[in-house]
């Protein structure tokens, strides 16, 4: 300012008055304008920030990070969806990964974050099972990132039929469409059912490409955009999992567990002294690992004579087989039964030929949702898999036939392993032959069917796998 006055005076000394009138206009300009323009902008932030504080108000938390908001307009949606499109039940689920995945490979499961069905007690139901495998239809339509369709579900493998006996709701027809946000995946929207519209009939003609084009139509909506919009904020959330009650299983995934068994071993320490008995059951364990590595198997324990074994899902890509566990743990399987008899020959032969082909190997395979953990006391804790199916397995391999070497499986691993190939339903065989008729109602085995399984079927696979 006191630059200005002293520019004034010297102005005025050497230009007159009239001059000095004009210098007073620009000062004018500069100064009293120049705080008009501030004054302006102040007040254009203020009423910014009005707006942001009345918006807070409204909206106590920003909607990123509101997933009880999120998801009821993704579940306000789904039934939007179903009931606009006639179906009776509509799913919506995002990937589940592994706690220490980067997102990079296929999900270990997909996690349920809106339900629709029109049986509400079937709602609740279903939103309890939190987690759907992988191989299932959904992650199916993950795996190939496009729309899938069946109109015959309950004869479908990839369909879960326990979930069904659950929730009390009988799904035949079933529609899943991936879910993708600015060109990623985020979701999977599946529906269920088509009815005849405006009846509670259910239109035998089931899903066509006019469904998939009309759903996919609808994702572009207005509606739809939203939907997939706030699926992806709801998935990107760093408390999605914990939200949805899954910070507890993100150690959980779905895996094949396979237990071996040598029948007969206990003649070793009759036949053999101690030490010898020992030495030979030390290299059965190591002719196992040598030969399950190549399958991608995690040694979970062995117990004298006894192995656990498990083999890890890595996504399901039918143009490699080997992506499915189910595959690696047959070809596993068939690999030690074709090379049994040899091993013992060479290994064995301590024990005479008569101890030795008394011995066989029984193997049992089941496949479910598992948790790795550690258990023990605090002071001493050993890591371990537990899970139905690593029970089932290891009941599987109590009861199984004595008298040959066998390979028993349940009804989960028969349908992920005829997802690789329908031809291979031909090596399994119904087995009802438990020693007890009602070994089969045990906590551990009722709800399953369980098949016995010819390994000569998959000699040449194990011979490729091992081989490359």
């Amino acid at each position: 300012m006191s630059d200005w006055i002293e520019g004034l005076k010297l102005a005025g000394s050497l230009l007159g008055v009239g001059a000095l009138g004009t210098i007073a206009k620009l000062y004018h300009g500069k100064v009293v304008e120049g705080k008009d323009a501030e004054i302006a902008r102040i007040r254009a932030e203020l009423l910014k920030a009005e707006q942001h504080a009345k918006a807070a108000a409204d909206n106590p938390i920003p909607l990123q990070f509101d997933l009880a908001r999120l998801r009821r307009q993704l579940t306000d949606a789904v039934e939007q969806l179903a009931r606009d499109f006639h179906v009776q039940a509509a799913s919506l689920y995002i990937p589940v990964f592994n706690a220490r995945d980067d997102g990079a490979e296929s999900p270990r499961g997909f996690a349920f974050v809106a339900v629709y069905n029109v049986d509400p007690a079937a709602t609740e139901a279903i939103l309890k099972i939190k987690l759907v495998e992988a191989w299932t239809i959904v992650g199916a339509c993950w795996t190939n990132a496009g729309p899938l369709w069946t109109n015959e579900l309950q004869s479908d493998v990839r369909h879960v039929v326990s979930y069904d006996k659950y929730s009390k709701f009988v799904p035949y027809q079933a529609l899943a469409l991936p879910v993708s946000w600015q060109g990623r995946q985020v979701g999977v929207l599946q529906v269920f059912n088509k009815m005849v519209a405006d009846t509670d009939r259910l239109d035998v003609r089931g899903f066509s490409d006019e469904d998939v084009r009309a759903m996919t139509q609808w994702l572009a909506t207005e509606s739809g955009a939203r939907m997939v919009q706030d699926t992806h904020l709801f998935l990107t959330s760093p408390d999605a999992m914990r939200f949805l009650g899954l910070q507890g299983e993100l150690n959980l995934e779905n895996a094949v567990i396979m237990h071996l068994d040598l029948t007969g071993s206990s003649t070793l320490y009759g036949a053999l002294p101690l030490i010898e008995a020992v030495r030979l059951i030390s290299r059965f364990n190591e002719q196992v690992y040598k030969r399950i590595a190549p399958f991608a198997a995690v040694v979970e324990r062995f117990n004298g004579d006894g192995t656990m074994l498990r083999f890890h899902y890595g996504g399901i890509d039918t143009r490699l087989p080997t992506s499915n566990p189910a595959y690696r743990s047959v070809c596993a399987a068939a690999d030690l039964l074709d090379h049994f008899e040899e091993f013992k020959a060479l290994r064995w032969n301590a024990l005479s030929k008569d101890g030795a082909a008394a011995i066989k190997l029984r193997i049992s395979i089941a496949l479910g949702p598992v948790i790795s953990t550690n258990i023990g006391p605090r002071q001493f804790q050993v890591p371990t898999v537990m899970g139905p199916c690593v029970n089932r397995s290891a009941k599987m391999v109590a009861h199984a036939p004595r008298n040959a070497d066998v390979v028993l499986v349940d009804e989960n691993f028969c349908k992920a392993l005829i997802q690789v190939d329908k031809k291979y339903g031909e090596a399994l065989h119904a087995f009802e032959a438990w020693p007890d008729p009602a070994l089969k109602h045990s906590a551990s085995l009722k709800g399953y069917k369980y098949f016995t399984l010819d390994a000569k079927y998959f000699y040449e696979a194990a011979a490729r796998t091992l081989h490359g």
